[in-house]
């Protein structure tokens, strides 16, 4: 049996927390939506009132897939495609056309999902013992809803990776000069309960080198240009295993722009995971922003992340890395990743 130091190098074992599963904009009401997450069929609707739900993909009945051709949202239930039973959002059966009485086993028969819609986007809380219920959440994201931000605009792929590879880069500030061709100037990083911060400034260095993702709709080098421009300062938190909120207000030389990104990955199986970065910009003044930059935005943030994907998918993880004095505090945030992948917390019991 194989030992190991952390409980995140388990394949197949999947940290305790929020997940986002969806964007709010990627399901109208009635909408279906077939899901593969944690390496299980799941389903995703709407009901006719607007609250959505997530449960176990196949009928306990005679195991038709819940998203399937003929599925169909009834009210607030989810219909099966095969024989028409119902099941409402917390996954019992609530109908059976054709019979007189619902079977008792059929009560909460696929498991209901506990989720949380906000900012936009719709979260999903995972247990990997299937015990506990959430016991924090995600925080509001101030600008979302503000008519000057609009809706998220993302970008998602699958990546070949796991989620702890992607949330060391919190705390590396090392790679930026090779990565991002950055020079970094302050780097500051606090740990709490459920999250890890990274306070940073960054300055683009003209000296430093940078990768080039493939297939790019802009010359990075081009963009970038021969000199150092910007002082690009910000907050980024992760909030559990997999979702980070990153905030920044930039000032360039005709306007200046706040913009929060929302960053995160939900593991598909033991060697993917679902990458999604997601951006609101809004202008920090009177000047309105320009239009061509708006819309290259996305593409920008999107370009960073790249960079950092064509490390990941072909890097391996150290579990005992030989580390120096300027590498940032990567054991310790180890440590902190890995309390999701351990039991949860059971309650003290007085007697």
């Amino acid at each position: 049996m194989t030992e190991y130091q952390y409980a995140f190098q388990q394949p197949g074992r999947y940290g305790r927390g929020w997940y986002i599963v969806a964007l709010s904009q990627e399901l109208a009401a009635g909408e279906i939506k077939a899901l593969h997450f944690f390496d299980r069929d799941l389903v995703l609707y709407r009901g006719e009132a607007g609250r959505a739900a997530v449960l176990d993909a196949h009928c306990p009945h005679l195991g038709a897939h819940l998203a399937g051709n003929g599925a169909k949202v009834i009210g607030d239930t989810l219909r099966c495609p095969f024989h028409g039973w119902q099941f409402d959002g917390d996954g019992s059966c609530v109908h059976i056309p054709y019979a007189k009485r619902i079977p008792e086993r059929a009560n909460n028969a696929l498991t209901g999902w506990p989720l949380s819609e906000q900012n936009g986007f719709i979260a999903l809380w995972y247990d990997p013992d299937g015990a506990s219920e959430p016991d924090w959440q995600l925080p509001a994201i101030s600008a979302w809803g503000d008519s000057g931000c609009g809706d998220w605009r993302f970008k998602r792929r699958l990546v070949n990776t796991q989620g702890h590879e992607i949330v060391e880069n919190i705390v590396d500030s090392g790679h930026f000069a090779f990565v991002h061709g950055g020079r970094v100037e302050t780097f500051d990083i606090s740990f709490e309960a459920h999250t890890v911060t990274q306070y940073s400034v960054v300055c683009p260095d003209p000296k430093a080198s940078f990768i080039v993702p493939p297939d790019l709709p802009f010359n990075l080098a081009e963009l970038r240009g021969d000199e150092p421009e910007g002082r690009h300062e910000g907050h980024a938190t992760y909030h559990g295993p997999a979702v980070m909120y990153f905030h920044t207000r930039q000032s360039e030389a005709e306007f200046s722009y706040d913009a929060w990104w929302l960053n995160y990955f939900t593991p598909v199986n033991a060697r993917q995971v679902e990458l999604t970065s997601a951006v609101l910009i809004a202008p920090a003044g009177e000047q309105p922003l320009p239009a061509e930059f708006i819309a290259m935005y996305p593409e920008v943030a999107w370009a960073a992340f790249s960079q950092d994907i064509e490390v990941w998918e072909s890097k391996i993880y150290r579990p005992d890395p030989i580390l120096c004095d300027g590498d940032g505090p990567i054991t310790k945030l180890r440590k902190w990743y890995d309390q999701f992948f351990q039991p949860a917390p059971q309650p003290l019991t007085v007697r």
